[in-house]
């Protein structure tokens, strides 16, 4: 069989389980320890980036991520989701390491607060196992902000699988956030503005 299509029907069946099982914790044949990991967080403007990553794998051997299957939790009332972009701004995608483009991928919302990313690399283990970085970032997801103030972000990996299908396991996280309101130069320039308008008013009624 096809080593890309026998791997698609692995993660297929390990995505079945994971639905029936409602379990996230998978046994780790290899003795790497994985951690899932929000990585960056900025605001500009109105807008938060996300960036979600993974460390711990191997370097230059495996084990390396071949899929993954997250969820990205967030409060609804704060924050409202725009998009992603897969890969890493330095090392580019990892899960795609010739940069073809085809790899089965998606991030949409699965749920009020809840952003489900997905992604499946169609690279030969080999490739993935000989060049994948030991950590990198996944995607990173972006938000407009509706209010400021605390929340909290919480990523759970539903299912990993290594460059050949085999469950692997990692470590949730929650972090706060706070988001603030849009910068205090705005302000000025707001009240500049204003001010324009009112001289404005105040002479126009001795114009002839």
């Amino acid at each position: 069989m096809n080593p890309k299509i026998h791997r698609l029907c692995s993660l297929t069946a390990l995505l079945m389980f994971a639905g029936l099982s409602q379990a996230s914790v998978f046994v780790n044949p290899t003795p790497s320890f994985l951690i899932l990991s929000i990585s960056q967080i900025t605001q500009t403007g109105d807008s938060v980036d996300v960036g979600i990553g993974i460390s711990g794998l191997g370097a230059g051997g495996s084990p390396s991520l071949g899929a993954y299957d997250l969820d990205l939790r967030f409060d609804a009332n704060q924050l409202a989701f725009t998009g992603a972009v897969f890969g890493d701004t330095l090392l580019g995608n990892q899960l795609d390491l010739f940069d073809f483009g085809a790899n089965p991928r998606s991030a949409e919302l699965s749920a009020a607060g809840t952003v489900n990313l997905f992604e499946l690399s169609l690279d030969a283990a080999a490739d993935l196992n000989a060049l994948q970085a030991d950590g990198f970032t996944l995607a990173t997801v972006s938000f407009k902000v509706l209010n400021a103030g605390a929340g909290e972000l919480t990523l759970i990996g539903n299912t990993l699988s290594d460059a050949d299908a085999n469950p692997l396991s990692a470590v949730d996280m929650s972090v706060s956030i706070t988001t603030v309101p849009l910068p205090a130069a705005i302000f000025p320039m707001a009240f500049g503005l204003l001010g324009l308008g009112v001289a404005g008013k105040a002479r126009k009624p001795g114009v002839q």
